[in-house]
């Protein structure tokens, strides 16, 4: 099961190079603390007892190295009473209360079905050490980014903390938007999805001729928004009605010609057979057929493509070449390879 979650994982790691390092040993400890001395950031998801006793938290680092870009990351925020709990993705969507920001009302509580935090904490995280690194330029001062999971959910979930902090009540659970309707996914006659979204009046202005119901720009059930919203369950049953009378494609291809936003309800096989969809991804060099997604900011000069960068490392590939960088000779390294300080190849990809 690892080495399937290694397999997995490492196509997260293009570019990267990975040294396999026994830090419990007083001699990798030493090439730890050589590495810290000499690295711009340092990253880490250590629990803060596991970091303490290390000598791995920020106090203890900084002594090697007072410069450093140090980011942390925890499930509930090193000083918080929850600090030395472990905790998943799955565990804080749980917590945040997330697993009822999806689902209809009386539904069970359904998790969203992508590791939501992990992705989302990696990014707010990047964003958390550039503006460290920016600081550090302009000061010539390192400093601590902290990054909790819970924060970063709760950040998704800033509409629902504040319906319930203004409105004193459990949000609104469901599938349509509750600030704009219709906004939901519906079935054609040919059983195929489609989603479409009525973002202001003037949308629902050409939404209404395409499904040749104009009476409704002037029905006070529906000529407005907040209206709308009221009558949202009467709303939905007469446009499931409608909709279910013609395919999907007939209606996509009429709410397009009206500008109003809409789009398939894919599989993730139709995405990739989508030609459009799938020119955003660059071809596996190595495995012709893998897609490799690539970040979703696109810099216009100085920004690599996947397939230029050298493919994810085995476990401790790069072990030799990092301590000759750090000034331990070649019989060094054979001692340190020999004690099992450091592994300079292992068979699987890193993790």
């Amino acid at each position: 099961m690892r080495i399937m979650a290694l397999k997995i994982l490492s196509e997260q790691y293009w570019g990267k190079e990975s040294i396999a390092l026994e830090i419990r040993t007083p001699a990798g400890r030493a090439v730890l603390e050589r590495l810290i001395s000499k690295a711009q950031v340092l990253v880490h998801n250590f629990r803060p007892d596991f970091a303490e006793a290390h000598a791995l938290n920020y106090d203890a680092v900084r002594r090697i190295n007072p410069t450093l870009v140090y980011y942390m990351v925890s499930a509930f925020g090193e000083q918080s009473d929850y600090r030395l709990r472990p905790s998943v993705d799955s565990v804080v969507q749980g917590m945040t209360g997330a697993f009822y920001a999806s689902g209809e009302a009386g539904d069970p509580p359904v998790r969203i079905g992508l590791p939501i935090i992990d992705v989302a904490s990696g990014m707010c995280g990047a964003l958390g050490v550039l503006a460290a690194v920016m600081h550090r330029q302009q000061t010539g001062l390192g400093q601590r980014v902290e990054l909790s999971l819970v924060d970063t959910m709760f950040n998704f979930m800033a509409s629902k903390v504040g319906e319930y902090a203004i409105e004193q009540r459990e949000p609104i659970r469901s599938v349509n938007l509750p600030i704009a309707v219709p906004s939901r996914h519906f079935r054609g006659t040919d059983g195929a999805w489609f989603s479409v979204s009525v973002v202001n009046e003037a949308a629902f202005k050409r939404f209404c001729g395409v499904i040749e119901r104009p009476e409704w720009l002037t029905d006070p059930r529906y000529q407005r928004n907040a209206a709308r919203i009221a009558n949202r369950p009467a709303l939905l049953a007469e446009l499931e009605s409608i909709f279910i009378t013609r395919p999907a494609a007939t209606w996509l291809a009429a709410f397009a010609t009206a500008d109003v936003p809409c789009g398939p309800v894919n599989t993730v096989s139709q995405a990739m057979a989508d030609p459009v969809l799938a020119a955003r991804f660059v071809e596996h060099p190595a495995l012709p057929g893998l897609p490799l997604i690539p970040f979703p900011a696109q810099l216009a000069a100085g920004m690599r493509r996947p397939d230029a960068m050298a493919p994810p490392p085995k476990l401790g590939e790069h072990s030799r070449n990092i301590l000759g960088e750090l000034g331990y000779s070649p019989a060094e390294v054979d001692q340190f390879v020999k004690d099992g300080v450091v592994a300079p190849e292992l068979n699987h990809r890193h993790q």
